[in-house]
């Protein structure tokens, strides 16, 4: 098999096989008196699997197992194959599932056989790393949330819960009736990504020896409630804009020849941006995404916003009749004949989206915590917050939902998929037709799908 090459800035790195016959380097941070200060840099979780993390390894914070891993991966010859699509979510419950993607966070993240010491590095970037250290612990401070991660649940109860299945990452596993909503000050999960705090973590209904919560939940659920009333705001008038929309007509579309072709895109996309304005004064209404820069706002709306419109567009979808409501339209897609591929295949996965959402039975509120987690996963620039954030309303969110909670999360990779499935599709129908696909698009819609007029 062909080896597997993960582009780094300019350097290609082979995933495998690789023979490395370097010493692994990592340290912790040392203070200017040249002491090493251990917990210190703890208060950072590893950068791949979200762990407790043991100092920088091979030029990354990490825990030991993802330091052991690399130096294993780099000491043999390895020829690692996702057996998915080279996304797989690397993170402490999951981060042995697939060899493949966790070598390439770890080189994505910039793990380096080469890599110096941190006593070794450039005072800039040492300076770096202290920042970082400080930034958690201001954030500890402003929060009231613990950062360092003491002791694990006890070992009784954790191993129980790896029996079953439920050990938690951002988005939880719940056994049903199992466990009670409750933050944890020893926490039990740890976050998916590389910025985390002790987790708001289900624990037994009797805590048994766990210590008390740090923060209250009347407090985690003014937060939520400032996310759910922002969107009732942002999307009640939407909603109520047409509330009898007329029943399409499947026998017109049953060719979809050029003519009809093009005019169920412009309606799609006509009806669509409706549902993206909405979204676009909800996201403009969480003081996260307020605080992040104008470019990194339109990047995150891009990457997202057709998501957050199915997400949306869920809670018209009817699972018996399988037919969308749109503004205008009551659309069956279910009875659509097409024969282009990506468009079958867009088609399908929409309609698996909007079902498996839908028969979720998501409330108002419910739908505007999903989409607050959605529209901020891909932040760089305040990162920390916004995983801060983003973890607060995913436990708020699966608190809410119950045992439906693993469903929502599972919807998420086709949720993914579909959006790019979208782009594609729009790229090809304009090239197939410019003049007919750009003339009835709505401008807000080709600015944010990178439709240049």
């Amino acid at each position: 098999m062909s080896s597997a090459r993960v582009e780094l800035s300019s350097t290609s790195v082979a995933v495998g096989p690789v023979i490395i016959k370097k010493e692994e380097t990592s340290t912790a941070i040392t203070t200017p008196d040249g002491e090493e200060n251990q917990p210190q840099i703890e208060v950072i979780p590893c950068k791949v699997c979200g762990d407790k993390s043991s100092g920088v390894h091979y030029g990354v914070i990490t825990c030991e197992g993802c330091k052991g891993f690399f130096r294993r991966s780099q000491s043999s010859v390895t020829n690692y194959q996702c057996p998915r699509q080279k996304n797989c979510t690397v993170d402490r419950v999951n981060r042995n599932r697939c060899q493949y993607c966790r070598l390439k966070k770890c080189m994505e993240l910039g793990m380096s056989r080469d890599a110096v010491k941190f006593g070794r590095m450039s005072k800039k970037q040492r300076e770096k790393v202290e920042d970082e250290v400080r930034l958690h612990k201001q954030m500890q401070e402003a929060t009231g949330m613990p950062y360092m991660y003491s002791e694990y649940s006890p070992p009784s109860q954790q191993s129980s819960y790896a029996a079953s299945g439920y050990e938690t990452g951002l988005y939880p596993h719940y056994a049903p009736g199992a466990y009670t909503h409750a933050v944890a000050a020893a926490p039990i999960s740890y976050p998916s990504h590389s910025y985390g705090v002790a987790q708001q973590g289900t624990v037994p209904a009797s805590s048994g020896g766990f210590p008390s919560p740090q923060l209250s939940a009347a407090a985690e659920e003014d937060t939520a409630a400032k996310i759910v009333a922002a969107f009732e705001t942002t999307h009640t008038q939407m909603r109520n804009m047409n509330p009898n929309p007329a029943i399409v007509d499947v026998n017109r579309f049953a060719s979809l020849d050029f003519q009809n072709r093009i005019g169920i895109w412009r309606q799609f996309a006509g009806d669509l941006t409706t549902v993206i304005q909405a979204i676009i004064e909800f996201a403009k209404m969480i003081d996260v995404f307020m605080r992040l820069g104008q470019e990194e706002q339109i990047h995150l709306l891009k990457g997202g916003v057709f998501e957050l419109a199915i997400v949306e567009l869920s809670s018209r979808y009817s699972p018996e009749t399988q037919t969308l409501s749109m503004d205008n339209i009551v659309l069956p897609l279910h009875n659509l004949s097409i024969t282009d591929q990506i468009e079958v295949r867009f088609v399908q996965e929409l309609h698996q989206c909007l079902h498996d959402l839908a028969i979720c039975q998501l409330t108002s509120s419910e739908v505007a915590l999903l989409c607050a987690v959605l529209l901020l996963e891909p932040a760089s620039t305040e990162q920390a917050t916004c995983e801060r954030l983003r973890s607060v309303l995913a436990q708020s969110l699966a608190a809410r939902v119950g045992n439906d909670a693993q469903r929502v999360w599972d919807t998420l990779p086709r949720l993914k998929q579909t959006a790019h499935l979208h782009l594609i599709l729009l790229g090809q129908l304009r090239a197939q037709f410019p003049a007919e696909t750009e003339a009835g698009l709505p401008a807000l819609y080709k600015e944010l799908f990178s439709i240049d007029p």
